[in-house]
C-alpha cells in the first residue's frame, strides 16, 4: 500500500514538472511561439515559414504585465502576437489576380519572387521575403536606401499608409544559426514605393505579408480610419486603414479605439502591432468579438512605446466569423417603407428623450461640432442615448447616399415625408429650444 502511494506521488510530482504555465483567460503559454493557423494552408515550404513568418512575442512596455501564470501571480509574459505574417487560403489565392513586385536595384534581395495579389479589383495582399538593411534615415549617398521595392501601378494606394512588419536576423551562436525577431515600420506611398525604417540598422529578413489594403473608398469608422469589406470565396475579409488622432493613451481606459459593425465581428480575439509616428512607435491593438445592439465588435488598445502618438490602424485585417456572413449593412427583405418607419421610430425615440433631433445630435452624437459623425460616434451615440436597436443596421438607413459619414441632414431628414426641404428638427407643435438662423438675422437689423 504505501508503495502503491509513493508510485501515486511520484506520477503526481513528475506531471507538476512539465506542466506548462497556464494563462488567465484561457490557453496555455507555448514553449515556443506557434505559427499562425493561416500558414499551414499556405503553400510555403517549412523551412522558410519556420525561418521568417513566426510569432511575435509583445513584451510589455507602459504596463507590467497584460497576462499573469496562475500559479506564480505577477510574473511577466507579454502577449504572443501572429498577425504581423498573413497568408491568403489557396481558394483565395486562386480567386486573386497576381502581379510581380519590382525590387530596387542594388538595396534589397528577393527570398524568391515577390508578389502582390489583387481580390475583387480593390484589396491588395503582398506576399514574399526580402532581404536587407532598414536605416533610420534615407540618404542613397551613403547606401541608405529606404525603398524596397516597388508596386504595379494596378496595386498602388490613393495616400501614403504605414505598417509594422516583422524582421527576422540571423546570428551565429556556437556554429549553430539562431534567429531573433524585430519590428520594422513599412510606407507604402501613393506611387507604389515601400519604404523600410528601423532604429536599428541590422541585416534581416522583412515578411511583406503585413503588407495589405484596399485602394478603394471605405466605411469612416473613427478619425482617419476607414473601414473594407471585401466578399470572397464565401469567407469576408475585413481591413482598416488609416491613423488616429494623436493623443494620449492610458493602459487602464475602457473606452474602445472605435466599434465594428455586426458585418465585420472576428472570430476570436485578436491582437495586432501597429505603427505609430515617431521613430520606433509600435502598439498593440486588440480586436474583439461582441454580440448585440448591431455591433460585432471593438478595437482596444493596450500597450505600446509611446503613449502619446499618432497610432495608424492600416494593416489589420482578419476574417470575420462564419455567422457574421448572413449580417449586412441592410436586410434585402425590408422594404423602402419599413426601413422609413424604422428611421422614424428611431427619431421619436431622441425627440422623446432630448426634446429635438438637433440637441441629440449635439448631446450623444456630434461632441466635437464638426457636422458629421462616422460609425464609431454614431454606435457610441446610440449607446449614450440609451437606444438598444440594431445601430448597424440603422446607420446604413440614414445613410442614403452611402458616404464615409452622416450629416445633421441625414440624421434629422423626415423618413415618412423624403421629399420634404426642411429636416424635423423638434416634435409636432413644438419650436426647438435654439434660436433660428432667420430669428438671428432678424434681431441684426436696426
Amino acid at each position: 500500500m504505501q508503495a502503491q502511494l509513493a508510485a501515486q506521488a511520484e506520477e503526481k510530482l513528475s506531471q507538476q514538472r512539465v506542466k506548462p504555465l497556464t494563462l488567465i483567460g484561457g490557453g496555455e503559454k507555448p514553449y515556443l511561439p506557434p505559427l499562425p493557423p493561416s500558414l499551414h494552408r499556405a503553400d510555403i515550404p517549412a523551412k522558410d515559414v519556420e525561418q521568417i513568418q513566426s510569432t511575435y512575442h509583445w513584451r510589455p512596455c507602459q504596463i507590467r504585465e497584460h497576462c499573469f501564470a496562475a500559479d506564480e501571480p505577477g510574473r511577466t509574459l507579454g502577449t504572443y502576437v501572429n498577425t504581423l505574417s498573413f497568408n491568403l487560403s489557396p481558394a483565395m489565392l486562386q480567386a486573386a489576380r497576381p502581379l510581380q513586385i519590382r525590387l530596387a536595384p542594388g538595396n534589397f534581395t528577393a527570398q524568391g519572387t515577390v508578389w502582390c495579389y489583387i481580390m475583387e479589383d480593390s484589396f491588395i495582399q503582398c506576399k514574399g521575403v526580402v532581404i536587407g538593411t532598414c536605416p533610420k534615415t534615407h540618404d542613397p549617398e551613403t547606401g541608405r536606401n529606404i525603398r524596397i521595392c516597388r508596386l504595379p501601378v494596378e496595386a498602388r494606394p490613393r495616400r501614403a499608409l504605414q505598417f509594422a512588419a516583422l524582421s527576422r536576423e540571423a546570428y551565429d551562436v556556437g556554429g549553430h544559426v539562431s534567429y531573433t525577431s524585430s519590428r520594422v515600420a513599412l510606407t507604402v506611398t501613393p506611387d507604389g514605393w515601400i519604404c523600410g525604417h528601423s532604429t536599428r540598422e541590422m541585416e534581416g529578413a522583412i515578411d511583406l505579408s503585413s503588407i495589405r489594403f484596399c485602394k478603394t473608398g471605405g466605411l469612416s469608422l473613427t478619425d482617419e480610419v476607414t473601414l473594407h469589406t471585401v466578399d470572397v470565396m464565401g469567407s469576408r475579409l475585413v481591413c482598416l486603414q488609416g491613423h488616429l488622432h494623436e493623443c494620449f493613451y492610458v493602459s487602464d481606459c475602457r473606452r474602445p479605439l472605435a466599434m465594428l459593425p455586426e458585418s465585420c465581428r472576428p472570430k476570436e480575439v485578436l491582437h495586432f502591432v501597429t505603427a505609430g509616428s515617431g521613430p520606433g512607435a509600435f502598439h498593440l491593438v486588440q480586436v474583439r468579438p461582441m454580440k448585440g445592439s448591431g455591433i460585432g465588435g471593438d478595437l482596444m488598445w493596450k500597450d505600446g512605446v509611446w503613449n502619446h502618438d499618432q497610432v495608424h490602424m492600416t494593416g489589420i485585417m482578419y476574417e470575420v466569423h462564419g455567422d457574421a456572413l448572413q449580417c449586412s449593412f441592410l436586410d434585402a427583405s425590408w422594404s423602402p417603407e419599413i426601413l422609413r418607419i424604422f428611421v422614424a421610430e428611431f427619431q421619436k425615440f431622441l425627440v422623446a428623450k432630448f426634446g429635438s433631433i438637433e440637441d441629440a445630435w449635439d448631446e450623444a452624437f456630434d461632441l466635437d461640432c464638426v457636422g458629421t459623425v462616422n460609425f464609431t460616434q454614431f454606435s457610441m451615440g446610440c449607446k449614450k442615448a440609451g437606444y438598444v436597436g440594431n445601430a448597424t443596421r440603422l446607420w446604413a438607413a440614414l445613410n442614403q447616399d452611402q458616404g464615409e459619414d452622416i450629416s445633421l441632414e441625414e440624421f434629422a431628414r423626415d423618413s415618412l415625408d423624403p421629399e420634404a426641404a426642411t429636416p424635423k428638427l423638434g416634435p409636432p407643435g413644438r419650436e426647438s429650444q435654439r434660436p433660428s438662423v432667420s430669428f438671428m438675422i432678424h434681431d441684426l437689423d436696426p
